[in-house]
């Protein structure tokens, strides 16, 4: 069975499984290269995850969608608004959100305001595919459920700016039962979460109140805040009270309410201030909710998913919970895994949980398979410095260790946010000043140092990383403290807190990039090499052979290492490679 995940929200994408196995995943944003695009319906990542899995649309047995925006021309004209019906009826281009008319209409049923049979057809599906609508904070849980494998005592927690009238959810795994605790349908039917209550809202008002870009910046926000005084975070704390059944409550109207609150907390402090103050008080809030639900629901282990768990130091707060075993954060957690969970979710209420397959992930790189060879020819073509030879790995190492800046191209694309080897630029942790020499190249402001990567020998040896992080580790989803005998060696990848966000390899995941660390630690016997993601600022992560000749030309890197062989400028270079 080959079911297909769709979200075209903000950070849409696709994904395709066949039965509960994941087989590609794909962010619009990789392929149109418009940062956190939310795309229309006729998404370029449904066609390319159908092209990694080598099936067309004919071949899928079943859509799960999220509740997000359709074309008017597949809603029902009897379940429209007038202004949405002279659209469908001029044949205009337009999209309505599902789920802004189940909250309004109190009905969750899809094919209340949906053409089915319509809608296949647009879609170029047969007519007998089952459509599948999941819950926004449902999906978000159930990706996480899927890729962890504890048998029992499980809280799973997602926390976002809001989705499907909640802002928050929460689920006990127990028993090989599935229990919600708070944050279900109810929210679109009669009990929608207060959005003055959304701490993930609050951030993204406070990354806007520091002149960045909210639901794209808070990043930023974390690495700031180690730089500032968290003077107003008592205040905003008392904003998000929890009660001790683990629901967030909040006296404000509406998220107006609380932009306005924290508008005039905000007034007069400094950039630095205002990061530590939400910061502080976000990983505050959020321990006293877990807290809560562990009092009621005692769990050893937690797994977390949503926007709010992209915040790596409030991750190791969570993993630092009494009682609390491992942690575990799906990779993907903003809104681009969601079609992962509606994926797992359909399969559920189809097959059964007793059916799903709950195994650990052991690698992200769910793209297009590009070889190194797609690289090299390339690069030949459009004029570049192309060398063919079995001492790449060796001489990577060595540049690496001269104070060159590399960047690796290996095979398929990541899933989620973060660079993990396959389109990464590296460079040496050795000096703290190689983060401004990048970032000028790649035109970022950045507060936070690079993330390292290590080899798993070595990783207890350097970082604070024990059995609650080490799986959260392998995708770079949570800080740990530097060991202090390292700190000043790997200066580059210490943030002013003692922290860093090491990733975790192995290996067999991914032997080129293992293979040149190892290397690089024979020459200088550091343990760690500088991983951070190969983009300009403002630009998706790298795709494409000819996206990365393009940064190459550029001067975004010195040169490019893949399977079999390496690519250096040359004066004839660049003119065609985008």
């Amino acid at each position: 069975m080959y079911i297909l995940g769709i979200h075209t929200g903000h950070d849409a994408g696709a994904c395709l499984f066949k039965n509960d196995q994941l087989l590609a995943f794909c962010k619009e944003e990789r392929l149109n290269r418009i940062k956190n695009d939310g795309g229309f319906f006729d998404l370029q990542s449904i066609d390319e995850v159908l092209r990694i899995a080598g099936i067309n649309r004919q071949q899928v047995d079943a859509v799960a969608f999220t509740r997000m925006k359709f074309p008017v021309s597949c809603f029902k004209t009897s379940a429209l608004p007038l202004r949405d019906v002279r659209r469908k009826v001029l044949g205009q281009k337009r999209e309505r959100s599902l789920a802004s008319l189940m909250i309004k209409q109190k009905n969750l049923d899809a094919a209340t305001f949906l053409d089915f049979d319509k809608l296949r057809r647009y879609m170029g599906l047969r007519a007998d595919v089952a459509l599948h609508f999941s819950n926004h904070h449902k999906a978000h849980v159930l990706s996480s459920l899927r890729f962890c494998d504890w048998t029992d005592d499980v809280l799973l927690v997602s926390c976002d700016g809001g989705g499907d009238a909640a802002e928050y959810s929460a689920y006990l795994f127990a028993n090989q039962q599935l229990e919600l605790l708070w944050g279900g349908e109810e929210t679109l039917l009669d009990q929608p979460q207060n959005s003055g209550a959304s701490i993930g809202l609050a951030y993204a008002f406070a990354t806007a109140a520091c002149g960045f870009r909210p639901n794209r910046h808070e990043g930023k926000l974390t690495g700031l805040a180690a730089f500032g005084k968290p003077v107003v975070a008592p205040q905003i704390v008392e904003l998000f009270p929890v009660d001790e059944s683990g629901h967030i409550h909040n006296h404000l109207a509406d998220h107006k309410a609380l932009h306005a609150e924290l508008e005039k907390l905000f007034n007069g402090l400094s950039n630095e201030d205002i990061a530590a103050s939400i910061q502080i008080a976000t990983e505050q809030v959020i321990v006293n909710w877990l807290q809560a639900l562990l009092n009621k629901h005692p769990a050893k282990y937690i797994a977390m998913s949503g926007g709010v768990f992209s915040n790596v130091r409030l991750n190791q707060l969570v993993a630092a919970l009494p009682g609390v075993e491992e942690v575990f954060i799906f990779p993907a957690m903003g809104d681009e895994g969601l079609p992962v969970g509606a994926c797992v979710d359909y399969w559920i209420a189809s097959q059964g949980l007793d059916r799903l397959t709950r195994d650990r992930l052991t690698h992200l790189y769910y793209g297009w398979p590009y070889t190194g060879e797609d690289l090299l020819s390339a690069g030949e073509r459009l004029g570049f410095r192309v060398e063919r030879s079995p001492e790449h790995v060796q001489k990577t190492a060595q540049l690496l260790a001269e104070n060159w800046v590399g960047a690796i191209f290996y095979g398929a694309m990541e899933m989620g946010p973060r660079a993990l080897g396959a389109r990464t630029i590296l460079a040496s942790p050795a000096k703290r000043e190689v983060n401004d020499s990048i970032n000028k190249r790649l035109q970022r402001t950045e507060f936070m140092p690079f993330a390292p990567f290590v080899l798993d020998v070595d990783a207890e040896r350097v970082y604070d990383v024990d059995e609650r992080n080490r799986y959260a580790c392998r995708f770079m989803t949570i800080t740990t403290k530097v060991k202090p005998e390292w700190a000043d060696k790997i200066a580059a990848v210490v943030h002013v807190d003692g922290t860093a966000r090491p990733q975790i390899i192995e290996r067999e995941t991914n032997p080129l990039y293992y293979d040149i660390l190892r290397a690089f630690k024979d020459i200088t016997g550091l343990p760690t090499l500088v991983n951070t993601s190969f983009n300009a600022h403002e630009e998706p992560i790298i795709n494409t052979p000819e996206e990365a000749l393009q940064a190459l030309a550029d001067n975004r890197i010195d040169f490019l290492v893949c399977d079999g062989g390496m690519v250096f400028p040359s004066n004839r270079a660049g003119a065609t490679a985008a």
